[in-house]
């Protein structure tokens, strides 16, 4: 677990000024220039070492098809899990939020509202389906975290 500290520190440091809401200028830059900024130079700093010969090939095809199938059995499982808990607890779940468990993948929550309300107007399950995110995303860095320890990193 001590290799998972950062990334859980930093996912807890960006939720307490969001919810302080006593930096909102920074939380602002944070969420919106900052992120745009460090991804556009982490996408310029990858992107210039990489050769297309040796990116573009069978190997990196597949682990993209790897992630899309993972993607979906993910969605699938986890409203198929949501499904047996609204049987255990006598209807009283809504197998949706199951779908929002997707860690890395706010919009999901947000997918999973839209859906239940079309469904019924009166559906409001959002804060739900954030909690189910936020989870799989917490699940996410720990796993992280053990992968990292395991493969030796120091």
């Amino acid at each position: 677990m001590p290799f998972a500290t950062p990334l859980i520190g930093m996912l807890m440091l960006g939720n307490l000024m969001r919810e302080s809401k006593v930096v909102e200028r920074l939380t602002g830059a944070a969420s919106n220039e900052l992120a745009n900024v460090v991804t556009l130079f982490l996408g310029l700093a990858i992107g210039s070492t990489m050769v297309g010969a040796s990116f573009i090939n069978v190997a990196t095809l597949m682990i993209l098809v790897l992630g899309l199938v993972a993607f979906c059995l993910d969605t699938i499982m986890g409203v198929l899990f949501g499904k047996l808990m609204n049987v255990f607890s006598g209807g009283k779940f809504n197998p949706l939020i199951g779908a929002a468990g997707i860690s890395a993948f706010p919009m999901a929550a947000r997918v999973v509202q839209k859906e239940a309300q079309r469904e019924n107007f009166d559906n409001f399950i959002l804060m739900h389906a954030m909690g189910a995110n936020a989870a799989g995303q917490v699940a996410s860095v720990v796993a992280g975290g053990v992968l990292l320890a395991l493969m030796g990193a120091s």
